[in-house]
C-alpha cells in the first residue's frame, strides 16, 4: 500500500520533487516510451520519419474539455493530487504575532468572513523539561519497535489500511483522497510548526540519542500525530456515511493505531508526548474541516491547544474527553488561559467544494462497493 501512502511529515527530506510528478505516470510497467529514455525518444523520431508522409491540413477540429469537476477524471493520479491539493489549501491562512502562538484561519471570500479553526499555544521551556522524563522511559520500547519505527516513516496508510479494505487498486479513489489528506495536512502542519518554533528532546538532553535522525523542523506538534489522526477522523467519515456494522469497533482500532503511530515517535527520541497531544488536535480539526469541504458533512468544531502547563502522558482517549488539566504549580508562572489544554469553541461553517466533493462521491462508491456489494443502488 506503500506507493499511495503519502510522506510522512517528520521524514521531511524525503519530500517529493515538485517538477518529478509528470515522470513515471505510464503505470505500464515496461512502457519505455513513456518513460521518456533517450534511446526511446530516437525511436520515435525515426518511426515518425518513416511512416508521418505529407502533412494533412485538419478537416475537422476536435472540441474542447468541459470545464466541470469530472474533467479531473481526464488527468493523471499526481495532476489530479495537485489540483485538489491548491482546492483544499484555498482560504486557508495563519495568524501567528510571535507570541509563541498561532491560529490556522480559514476565510469564505463569498461571505467576506474569516473563521478560526484552531489556535494553537506553545508550552513552555519548562513544560518540555519536564516532559524528558516520560521520553527517556519510551526508550525501553525501541528494540521491540524498530520495525514499526522504521516503517512509519514513510507509510501511514497501510497501518490504517489494515483495519478494513483498503487497498490500492481496488479502492483507488479512497487511496488518492486519504493521500490528498496526508500532502495537505504536511504543508499546514509544517507552517504551524514553524510559527511555534519548538525544539526537539535532543535539543534538551544528550542523553535522549534517538534511535533515528532527529528530523530537521520544529517538535511540536508532531506530523505523524497529526497526519495518522487527520486520515483516520476522515476514513471514519467516509466509511461511517456508507454505513458499516462495527462501527465502535472500526473507530477505537483506528485510534488505537493511530496512537500508537505517535507514540513510537516518543519512542524514538525525537517527540515529546505533548507533541502528540497537540497533533491531534490539529488532526482532528483539520479533518473535520476537510470533511466539511469534501460534502458539508460532520459538525466542525473550532478548537483551541493551550501548552502552557501541560502534565502527564498522551492518551487519545483523554484527549476526545479534553480531560487535560494543567499542572497547577507551573501555571503559577505561566499566567493567562484555562485551567485546561485543550478546549472547543463555536461550530464552524465551511463552504463545500465542487471538485472535492467529487473525489468524495468517487470514494463513497468504492466504499459502497465493498461494504454493501448487493446494495440496491448498485443493481
Amino acid at each position: 500500500m506503500s506507493r499511495l501512502s503519502g510522506d510522512s511529515g517528520d521524514s521531511g527530506d524525503s519530500g517529493d520533487s515538485g517538477d518529478s510528478g509528470d515522470s513515471g505516470d505510464s503505470g505500464d510497467g515496461g512502457n519505455s516510451v513513456r518513460r521518456g529514455s533517450f534511446t526511446a525518444a530516437r525511436a520515435m523520431v525515426s518511426n515518425r520519419e518513416g511512416v508521418v508522409g505529407l502533412w494533412d491540413k485538419l478537416k475537422s477540429c476536435p472540441p474542447n474539455y468541459d470545464t466541470t469537476p469530472d474533467a479531473l477524471d481526464l488527468w493523471s493520479t499526481p495532476v489530479r493530487l495537485r489540483i485538489l491539493q491548491a482546492e483544499m489549501l484555498s482560504g486557508l491562512f495563519y495568524d501567528d504575532g510571535g507570541d509563541q502562538s498561532v491560529a490556522v484561519q480559514y476565510w469564505e471570500r463569498d461571505k467576506g468572513r474569516e473563521q478560526t479553526l484552531v489556535h494553537m499555544i506553545r508550552p513552555s521551556d519548562e513544560d518540555f523539561v519536564a516532559q524528558l522524563v516520560w521520553v527517556n522511559n519510551y526508550a525501553a520500547l525501541r528494540m521491540e519497535r524498530s520495525g514499526e519505527v522504521m516503517a512509519e516513516l514513510t507509510d501511514i496508510l497501510s497501518f490504517l489500511g489494515s483495519v478494513g479494505f483498503l487497498h490500492p487498486d481496488r479502492t483507488r479513489r479512497t487511496f488518492e483522497l486519504l493521500t490528498l489528506v496526508l500532502k495537505v495536512t504536511v504543508l499546514i502542519e509544517m507552517r504551524v510548526k514553524h510559527a511555534l518554533a519548538c525544539r526537539r528532546p535532543t535539543e534538551y538532553s544528550p542523553q535522549i540519542q534517538p534511535m533515528i535522525p532527529t528530523p530537521g523542523h520544529g517538535s511540536l506538534p508532531s506530523g505523524h500525530a497529526t497526519e495518522s489522526f487527520a486520515a483516520a477522523f476522515v476514513f471514519f467519515a467516509l466509511i461511517s456515511e456508507v454505513g458499516i456494522a462495527e462501527k465502535e469497533q472500526t473507530f477505537t482500532q483506528l485510534m488505537r493505531i493511530s496512537e500508537r503511530i505517535a507514540i513510537n515517535r516518543t519512542v524514538a527520541g525525537v517527540h515529546f508526548p505533548v507533541d502528540s497531544v497537540a497533533g491531534m488536535v490539529l488532526g482532528r480539526t483539520l479533518a473535520e474541516f476537510f470533511v466539511a469541504r469534501f460534502g458539508g458533512h460532520g459538525d466542525p468544531k473550532m478548537r483551541t491547544f493551550d501548552g502552557r502547563g501541560f502534565s502527564g502522558d498522551f492518551c487519545y482517549e483523554k484527549v476526545l474527553s479534553m480531560s487535560y488539566a494543567k499542572d497547577k504549580d507551573r501555571c503559577k508562572s505561566q499566567p493567562g488561559g484555562s485551567g485546561q489544554n485543550i478546549m472547543e469553541g463555536e461550530d464552524l461553517k465551511i463552504k463545500v467544494s465542487d471538485q472535492l466533493s467529487y473525489l468524495w462521491k468517487q470514494a463513497l462508491v468504492e466504499c459502497r462497493m465493498m461494504i454493501h456489494p448487493r446494495s440496491e443502488s448498485l443493481r
